[in-house]
């Protein structure tokens, strides 16, 4: 049995010391792993893993990208197309980018129009090279819906997924994927929202290593947590554990490779 973990920031220092124990966990577990960047350096970390820990497997899909959390106007923009088109053979995806107005920052130079700015440079990246696009939307899913439609994007996810059933439909009918994390153990809002998608266009991730509370407070953010994810959305959906397993490899599988 295969699990695929949509989103996780492999790259992120809290995993450095750990990085032993969480290979040799995805190699024997057989879990995939989409590694996410934020920025230039964090992308650079994910080339370095995929070269270093999972080169010869695709358990490790390596996506590199800006996140709006740091697409400012002090971006070298020329810099990161460099290093793109230098490691395009390992690079699986671009991601995690998008739109977010909580972010909007004077003293670090960052601002919608900068976001967007990040954003539509991204998109054409992913266009041009024919890359799947992990999408952060927070509080911004009604604008990226409208910027999408301007681009041939191989295939797109909006990961942690937290819009509206309404914008959720409007996804559907794009055939875009969503991802739902661990809030779906004890969210029931988010459990209706999971019930409302369309099963062939949902994914799940843990997008470690952000922690979480109830239950799972305290707790690292491992990739083995989407076999638990995986369980409780098997009950959710009424399907057996296997027969899920095999729905949301084959939803991965269509994410990756395009629709």
């Amino acid at each position: 049995m295969r699990f695929v973990d949509s989103h996780i920031h492999l790259g992120s220092s809290e995993y450095h010391q750990y990085y032993e124990s969480i290979f040799s966990l995805i190699q024997n577990t057989k879990i995939q792993c989409f590694c996410m960047s934020e920025d230039s350096s964090s992308s650079y970390q994910t080339i370095f893993l995929k070269e270093n820990y999972l080169e010869n497997s695709n358990l490790l899909q390596s996506f590199v990208g800006i996140h709006p959390q740091f697409a400012t106007e002090l971006v070298d923009v020329d810099s990161f197309h460099n290093f793109f088109y230098s490691k395009l053979e390992n690079i699986d995806g671009i991601g995690e980018i998008g739109i977010d107005p909580t972010y909007i920052n004077s003293e670090s130079k960052n601002s919608i129009e900068s976001q967007k700015f990040i954003f539509d440079k991204m998109l054409m990246l992913a266009e041009q090279n024919q890359k799947p696009i992990s999408i952060h939307s927070r509080r911004s899913v009604s604008e990226i819906l409208e910027i999408l439609p301007s681009y041939r994007i191989k295939s797109a996810v909006f990961h942690w997924y937290e819009g509206s059933k309404k914008h959720l439909k409007k996804i559907i009918d794009m055939n875009h994927f969503v991802s739902f994390g661990p809030y779906i153990l004890y969210n029931k809002e988010k459990q209706s929202m999971l019930r409302e998608a369309n099963l062939n266009l949902v994914l799940l991730e843990t997008d470690g290593p952000v922690g979480y509370k109830n239950c799972l407070e305290d707790v690292m953010t491992s990739p083995s947590l989407i076999v638990s994810i995986q369980y409780l959305v098997s009950t959710i959906i009424e399907k057996s554990f296997k027969d899920t397993s095999d729905l949301l490899l084959a939803n991965a599988k269509r994410f990756m490779n395009g629709r």
